[in-house]
């Protein structure tokens, strides 16, 4: 039953959205707010059992001294602290909001200063010209860059009207970000959502067992 149980309870929750989403009958029952319930009840579930395991995996760092071991005392003071705070005076309290804003923001501020660094580097290295693929990325990157920024706008200020419109460096930005890299993003998220669909199918006939602990496909 540590296979079949937690399968039996998949297909149930599958078919109960299944009915309440796409059948009259579910939504008269109000499935859908009782699944919205248990949902929120299973996502503070699956938190409580990750600061449990959180926990355990930092206290054995700390108990066998290993490398970085007062990390762990760092993370399992600011976690518990943060909690207790907002527990007594809810997130929107004066002090939590001021650690986030004093101390959480400025630490995100500082984490992605840093990593630009390596997405610089990265991006010189994805733009170099060596070949077709290449040179269209560096022609957009360029056209991209320097459309967000003023300078665009002071070398190509565009002229014309109607058909005969020649663009703005800022015009021209405007449509490889509103076209082409719209197009692509939204071509990327129906192939995802036609991949999801198809996983959560095959999860619903017993064909994907990963979840389950097995070695994955049957």
């Amino acid at each position: 039953m540590r296979k079949e149980l937690p399968m039996i309870v998949t297909i149930l929750s599958a078919l109960s959205l299944i009915f309440s989403q796409y059948f009259f009958s579910g939504k008269q029952l109000g499935l859908t707010d009782v699944l919205d319930k248990w949902y929120v009840i299973s996502v503070s579930f699956a938190i409580l059992l990750g600061v449990i395991n959180l926990t355990r995996v930092h206290v054995n760092h700390i108990r066998r001294r290993r490398e970085g071991w007062w990390n762990s005392i760092a993370l399992l003071i600011c976690m518990y602290g943060y909690s207790a705070l907002a527990i007594q005076q809810t997130v929107d309290g004066p002090q939590a909001v001021w650690i986030y804003n004093n101390v959480i923001t400025p630490g995100d501020s500082t984490m992605f200063a840093l990593i630009a660094f390596f997405i610089a580097s990265a991006a010189y290295r994805a733009f170099r010209v060596r070949t077709k693929e290449a040179t269209v990325l560096l022609i957009a990157a360029v056209l991209v860059l320097l459309g967000r920024a003023p300078i665009g706008d002071a070398f190509v200020k565009g002229w014309g009207s109607g058909f005969w419109r020649f663009p703005s460096w800022g015009e021209a930005a405007d449509w490889v970000m509103n076209v082409p890299n719209t197009g692509g993003f939204r071509a990327i998220i129906i192939g995802a959502a036609i991949g999801a669909f198809a996983v959560a199918f095959r999860i619903l006939l017993g064909l994907e067992r990963a979840h389950l602990g097995g070695t994955g496909a049957k």
